[in-house]
């Protein structure tokens, strides 16, 4: 053969190799090819982990499946042909973990595709631990219901990007960058773990020995320690962020300025959480302006009340839809559209629920200088078609605050207006019934495992426990709280306790099923509060709106519920868990920024805002234990109300609380 053929030949075994060899590793229905990373530390440069061990699961309830394990090479690089199966459960969620001894075990999450690359650091075990708190199994396996895991997957490529291990564009981004503290905190917490990974002097045994779980057992890894910090982000805060200036390649990351001891208030660390800010409402022409509370429904879809046109007094006419990531609901699929107009919407006030039929019930109410006549109710499909005239439901309704929907399908609802609480028996509008005694500005609304609703009084501070009786409504009793406590928000657990929010005294009250007053808790970070809820934990978790006077910074707080066994050890009912300032969200440094790009207070108003998290109304746990805070009302409080009251967007707490069964009837359930 000729040096001219034998050339051609060797060619055409080589490309024909090549060819195989690409075929042969390209996705197809049956797999997916992940070409992926295993390394420590940013890009200053990161460090290749070598000979660590891939293993890739698909998550499920009970034991994860084991899919694929690989070893990495000298260079941390690893390839893994992924099987694909439908086990009957829609979406599927992956994960990776990288082990190597001793300590090493990174995380990253890998959504439902798989993703085809990925680069498994620690910033990715940041993300994943955090997301995935409420899901790690003893053995830091993950497990849980198909939906409330696609739920938490979103949030933690809403924190970091696995694909780049990275911080996401999202956290990158107004309206987080540096107007909150995420991205810094998840830097710092990155470069904790590092030390660890990298071995260096007693990183590890001084990680672990900071992090224990809530049985006080010490973790023997990196990804336990991280999954119990987020479990327990109140504990050895400043211990914690002491570690953080062995290895500083994760940047940007906490400076001494952010850290617990601070003097800064607005940057100043209180607790471990990590929380992402959301204010695209879909549509610039009705941006978020005052969001007063959420309901979930089953798709763990977000509905939005929303107060006003942002910037001004005057009454919103849409409500919000976000997807279970955050995103606005864009239409695909056969799913809502956000923001959602018509049917009545007019000043969406405090009350919105879903009722077992999907169908959407939200009170308007009405604000500044475009007040409805009489106020109304509006009834949306659950993709969100208008089911309610043009001006709403409006027989004997006024202003309508709470709304509550019974496990009859009967919907309840607060007209503040007039002083009564209405119902539609079974959903039906045409034929209400009402309750009138006396007492004045119905306003919270809350309904027990026994059917039985519960109404708060604003401006008579009381408490009312009602039933229907006969076609009827009954009171059962009336209970009485302290003088102008100006009660609001409400909540019942599990064991038939009401949960009372009073913002003008700074009370959080309870009340057991016959009526007595069992609980009457303050401080602990308790500042004006509006709105609370019960996770399916029982515990409680409370939305302070703060007083006349502007607060230096605004807080959720939870408090242990009815069930201490699922509180940390030693912590009573109405004792707080989260610490004294309650969980806030301290700056970076930046400005608040609308999502039209322009400050809080608009172009013409010289003062700029610093205060991501503003005064608060309601407080809601979703599937994968997230909490959902509503940025009501801006930092200023009653200097706003003539002219610019509307708070900013959603404030999301990830993996904080327990995962909640949606939509919610009665008591929360666990998944």
């Amino acid at each position: 053969m000729s040096k001219i053929k034998r050339l051609f030949h060797l060619l055409f075994i080589v490309c024909s190799a090549i060819i195989i060899t690409a075929c042969s590793g390209s996705s197809s229905p049956n797999h997916v090819v992940i070409y992926g990373s295993v390394s420590s530390g940013g890009s200053n440069p990161a460090i290749a982990i070598g000979g660590s061990t891939v293993s890739i699961y698909k998550a499920k309830l009970g034991a994860p499946v084991l899919l694929v394990q690989t070893t990495t090479d000298s260079a941390g690089n690893f390839t893994a042909k992924v099987p694909l199966s439908n086990d009957g459960t829609a979406p599927n969620l992956y994960y990776a973990r990288a082990t190597k001894s001793p300590g090493i075990d990174l995380m990253a999450s890998l959504g439902s595709g798989p993703f085809n690359s990925v680069k498994i650091n620690e910033l990715t075990t940041v993300a994943a631990g955090y997301a995935f708190a409420q899901f790690f199994q003893s053995d830091y396996s993950i497990a849980g219901p198909a939906l409330p895991l696609s739920i938490a997957a979103g949030m933690a490529e809403n924190l970091v990007a696995a694909q780049t291990g990275t911080a996401s564009v999202i956290i990158q981004s107004s309206p987080n960058a540096y107007e909150t503290n995420t991205w810094s905190a998840i830097g710092t917490l990155g470069n904790i773990l590092a030390a660890c990974t990298q071995g260096i002097g007693n990183a590890c045994t001084n990680l672990f020995t900071q992090t224990p779980d809530s049985s006080g057992n010490l973790p023997t890894t990196n990804l336990q320690a991280i999954v119990n910090i987020a479990r327990n982000p109140a504990r050895n805060v400043s211990a914690i962020f002491n570690l953080g200036s062995v290895v500083t390649s994760f940047r940007p990351a906490l400076t001494a300025d952010q850290g617990p001891a601070s003097n800064n208030v607005l940057q100043k660390l209180d607790a471990w959480t990590l929380a992402v800010k959301v204010n695209d409402s879909g549509s610039a022409s009705c941006p978020f302006g005052g969001p007063a509370n959420v309901a979930f429904d089953a798709n763990g879809y977000a509905w939005i009340n929303n107060n006003v046109v942002q910037g001004t007094p005057n009454s919103s006419n849409c409500l919000m839809v976000l997807q279970p990531n955050g995103k606005p609901a864009n239409g695909l699929g056969n799913t809502p559209s956000s923001p959602i107009t018509g049917g009545g919407i007019l000043g969406s006030g405090f009350g919105v629920a879903i009722d077992l039929l999907g169908n959407i019930w939200s009170g308007n109410f009405g604000w500044g200088t475009v007040v409805p006549a009489d106020g109304s109710v509006t009834k949306l499909s659950a993709l969100g078609m208008p089911l309610s005239p043009s001006t709403g439901f409006t027989t004997n309704l006024d202003r309508v605050q709470g709304v509550a929907v019974d496990q009859s399908n009967t919907i309840w609802m607060a007209s503040h207006g007039n002083n009564t609480v209405v119902v539609y028996p079974k959903g039906n509008s045409n034929n209400p019934l009402t309750y009138f005694d006396g007492n004045l500005a119905p306003f919270g609304m809350a309904v027990d495992s026994q059917g039985d609703a519960w109404v708060t009084y604003t401006n008579t501070d009381v408490v009312s426990k009602l039933r229907i009786v006969g076609g009827q409504i009954t009171k059962l009793f009336t209970v009485s709280l302290p003088a102008g406590s100006n009660p609001k928000g409400i909540a019942v657990d599990s064991q038939g306790n009401a949960w009372i929010a009073a913002g003008a005294n700074s009370f959080v009250y309870a009340i057991n099923s016959g009526g007595t007053l069992v609980g009457s808790y303050s401080g602990q970070g308790i500042n004006g509060p509006w709105g609370l809820s019960v996770d399916a934990k029982q515990n409680i978790w409370v939305a302070n709106f703060g007083t006349e006077e502007p607060s230096s910074r605004y807080s959720i707080v939870q408090l242990c519920g009815a069930i201490p066994a699922n509180c940390p050890s030693g912590v009573a009912m109405g004792t707080a868990i989260s610490p004294s300032s309650g969980y806030t969200l301290p700056s970076a440094g930046s400005q608040v920024l609308l999502n039209s790009g322009e400050p809080l207070y608009g172009t013409t108003n010289p003062i700029p805002a610093y205060l991501p998290l503003m005064r608060l109304t309601s407080v809601n746990a979703d599937m994968a234990g997230n909490l959902w805070v509503a940025n009501n009302w801006k930092p200023r409080g009653l200097q706003d109300l003539v002219s610019n009251p509307g708070g900013d967007g959603m404030v999301i707490f990830v993996g904080l609380g327990a995962p909640t069964k949606a939509p919610s009837l009665g008591p929360a359930k666990p998944l």
